[in-house]
């Protein structure tokens, strides 16, 4: 990733955090972290901000076509040009099947798949007049796997891994590289505070949860300048869950 330029969403914790700091390890010159917690990000950027590093702020809710258009847009003027889009940015809620509504499914698909597909309707126009680029999917193996307390979580994933294969497909001849990381467990806030550890854990091969670095490990590898050949894929990075 050195001297390349990238924005992160949903990066004001987690594995967006992760992934913005080992884009930075790994040479990233400009990033743009976007969250819609002001004062996370602004942690984010107090961290990795360097006198040979751009590290900068968007604070953005990505519900709407317009606010993606527009924080799309201002990482843009912020950066110069985005060589890498990470679409991180997420919600999961513990819901049993019969008690989603409207208003519960609509966020989760607002924030999970429908910014996803502005972002990266937008990264593709832009990339397409630099020259190519890299967008990289955050999926989840629950795309992969029925989860019943989450079914719109899974639904929503599973709608990543399509528009992945979709958008790259699309625009190969572009030189745009879109591809998809589909965590198992990780440990991140948002776990820990469900406590799902206990009960995910036994079922995982390895025996552990991913760490945010694995993850953003294997992000970093399909956005940075090694992938030349990988576009459309789906890189399961579950310590053997979903083979389990």
């Amino acid at each position: 990733m050195r001297n390349k330029t990238i924005l992160v969403t949903g990066a004001g914790q987690g594995i967006g955090r992760a992934v913005a700091a080992l884009a930075a390890e790994r040479g990233a010159t400009k990033i743009a972290v976007l969250d819609k917690n002001e004062d996370s990000l602004q942690r984010v950027v107090d961290e990795l901000s360097a006198p040979t590093r751009q590290v900068s702020a968007i604070v953005a809710d990505l519900r709407a076509q317009t606010s993606c258009q527009g924080a799309f847009a201002e990482a843009v003027a912020v950066l110069g040009q985005v060589d890498i889009l990470v679409n991180n940015a997420g919600i999961f809620i513990y819901t049993p099947i019969e008690e989603i509504d409207d208003e519960e499914w609509d966020l989760v698909m607002d924030v999970c798949l429908r910014n996803l597909f502005h972002l990266s309707v937008a990264a593709v126009r832009h990339m397409k007049t630099t020259g190519g680029g890299r967008i990289v999917n955050v999926a989840s193996v629950d795309g992969f796997v029925p989860l019943p307390e989450m079914a719109h979580y899974a639904a929503a994933k599973a709608g990543v891994i399509s528009l992945t294969r979709t958008f790259a497909a699309a625009y190969a001849q572009d030189g745009i590289l879109v591809n998809a990381v589909a965590p198992g467990l990780t440990d991140t806030p948002r776990v820990r505070a469900h406590d799902r550890a206990a009960v995910v854990q036994p079922r995982i091969p390895l025996g552990r949860l991913a760490t945010e670095r694995e993850i953003a490990g294997a992000v970093c590898f399909l956005g940075g300048s090694e992938n030349t050949y990988i576009t459309g894929e789906v890189m399961i990075v579950s310590g053997g869950l979903v083979i389990a």
